[in-house]
């Protein structure tokens, strides 16, 4: 059977379907919307003021945010109000040998209300997210007709040693910070000094000081390994806040009632962590870091320019 053969200048068929063009200008408009969605409803940049997690986090750098406590485990830097109130550890709260005396506080007293404001100054380290605070203003100003005044509330920052369920004990011989976390002491390795510019711990809106060497060492809980400067001496009594039985009585366990959180400056950030506010809890976390965006070269002069760039949970 003779086929017809197709004329020559019949044209070809158009391809249905959208071009490649017309493809990448919808993927590209989709993922801005998902862009925006996330940097107003889950994640947002904030600057850190203030030296308090030094060397992790100086003074000037910007990093990104993720909102809420959800995924906070230990290692991870978080920013929380320190004036929340405190979960109480209860008039027993659990200690390693429940047969001995340091089982009710030694002599039977209550355990500290913790969840006062502390005495002190909280100053150094802290971020401000301005989205929050706005939505906060403008929710004050509805109800009260525009006459109300708002305080922005200062929010600070410091790394997880231990999160709600975990078995700490204190006064360790021999652990950083004299702590252990669910039976494994937390290690400290010396590392070798840094040479930084920072703010004045009395004085955070003071200028920049010079450079000069500071005391290092490295930390590892768990799998994880970072940075923090040491205090050429080790305070006599490292958690006032939870009025813990005298070290010379030996270790003492609890049961986390909620974050124990520690700036990595151990000195100049003692005056807001947990040492000074005590356990913080789930309600005053107001997100983790958990992108370091931007960092100042010039404030740690001796290191690799690059090394204060982008870093994957700092």
């Amino acid at each position: 059977m003779l086929r017809r053969r197709p004329d020559a200048e019949t044209p070809a068929p158009a391809r249905s379907g959208r071009g490649w063009s017309t493809r990448l200008a919808w993927l590209t408009l989709v993922g801005g919307v998902v862009m925006v969605g996330m940097r107003v409803g889950v994640a947002t940049v904030v600057q850190i003021h203030g030296d308090g997690m030094a060397p992790t986090l100086l003074d000037g750098d910007h990093v990104m945010l993720v909102r809420g406590s959800m995924g906070v485990s230990r290692g991870d830097v978080v920013v929380y109000v320190p004036g929340a109130a405190s979960p109480r550890l209860g008039e027993e709260p659990g200690l390693a040998e429940a047969d001995d005396p340091r089982a009710d506080n030694g002599n039977g007293e209550e355990l500290p209300d913790v969840r006062e404001a502390p005495d002190r100054d909280l100053r150094n380290t802290a971020v401000i997210d301005p989205e929050e605070l706005e939505d906060n203003w403008e929710k004050v100003q509805a109800r009260s007709g525009g006459l109300a005044t708002y305080e922005a509330p200062t929010l600070r920052v410091g790394r997880v040693l231990a999160v709600p369920g975990d078995r700490v004990a204190f006064h360790v011989p021999g652990a950083a910070l004299g702590l252990a976390i669910d039976g494994q002491p937390l290690l400290q390795k010396t590392a070798e000094p840094l040479r930084l510019s920072l703010r004045d711990a009395d004085d955070p809106e003071g200028p920049v000081g010079p450079p000069r060497m500071r005391s290092t060492a490295y930390e590892s809980p768990d799998d994880r390994r970072y940075q923090v400067l040491v205090p050429a001496e080790e305070p006599r009594d490292p958690w006032p806040a939870l009025e813990l039985p005298p070290e010379e009585a030996g270790p003492v366990e609890l049961e986390a009632p909620g974050y124990l959180v520690v700036a990595d400056n151990r000195e100049d950030g003692a005056c807001c962590d947990s040492r000074a506010v005590g356990w913080v809890p789930a309600e005053a976390i107001r997100g983790r870091v958990l992108v370091r965006l931007t960092g100042d070269a010039s404030a740690a002069p001796d290191l690799d320019p690059s090394a204060r760039g982008l870093q994957w949970k700092p």
